[in-house]
């Protein structure tokens, strides 16, 4: 493997040890990896939180990928934009590990189509609105072997928030399918017209799903679609 592209595959934690040791040894005398290291660092307690949830690397990611993370993330992190930083970690380890979360605004700052943002919608759809707060949601799902592809899009919220979308099963169990900040001028308002689009996973079947809650962090239910 080429040294300067190791810095990402040293942090993902895909050297053997002999790799490791070369790359260490480079390390301590290559300017340009020590810089690249100090970038990519703020992807690292994203990786470990997926990991933690039992979502994680099936096998090694190939160079052609972990170069390509590498300058994604590093051009990210040099442009702080944190938000779409834990979307293309979480992309990342959807292509080589299973199911796992991408959560960002429909459109980036300067009018560009998010790549990540644009994946497919599911087409089984259904929708909810709460007037009593003023939140609309749109959930899409798709039945996978795992359990279900969950997609949300979100308008109507004001910040500052903490959010989750919650699956609750049809035998009153719940699982957390995504979570997300929201900022001051919300998704989906009079300041932020756009909506928030969230991809997620629940380790349950379609069918045995009763409906979606989008719940702040203090438990407040903002809205909720039925499946």
């Amino acid at each position: 493997m080429n040294p300067h592209v190791d810095v990402g595959a040293y942090l993902l934690g895909a050297l053997d040890d002999a790799e490791m040791t070369a790359f260490e040894e480079h390390l301590a005398g290559c300017d340009e990896c020590g810089a690249q290291l100090d970038e990519l660092m703020g992807v690292v307690p994203v990786l470990e939180e997926l990991r933690s949830d039992g979502i994680g690397f099936v096998e090694p990611p190939g160079d052609a990928l972990l170069d390509k993370l590498l300058r994604q993330v590093a051009g990210e992190r040099r442009a702080r934009k944190r938000r779409r930083l834990v979307a293309v970690a979480a992309a990342a380890v959807l292509v080589v590990g299973g199911p796992t979360v991408a959560v960002l605004a429909t459109q980036d700052s300067g009018g560009g189509t998010s790549p990540v943002a644009s994946a497919t919608f599911a087409p089984d759809q259904r929708s909810a609105d709460n007037p009593a707060t003023g939140a609309s949601a749109v959930v899409g799902v798709t039945d996978k072997g795992w359990g279900t592809a969950v997609d949300l899009r979100l308008s109507g919220v004001n910040g500052p928030l903490t959010c989750s979308l919650i699956a609750v099963g049809r035998d009153g169990s719940k699982q957390t399918v995504a979570s997300w900040s929201v900022p001051y001028a919300g998704y989906g308002t009079d300041a932020q017209p756009r909506p928030l689009t969230v991809h997620g996973a629940a380790g349950l079947h379609t069918n045995q799903i009763s409906r979606f809650d989008v719940r702040t962090s203090d438990g407040k239910l903002l809205v909720s679609v039925p499946a």
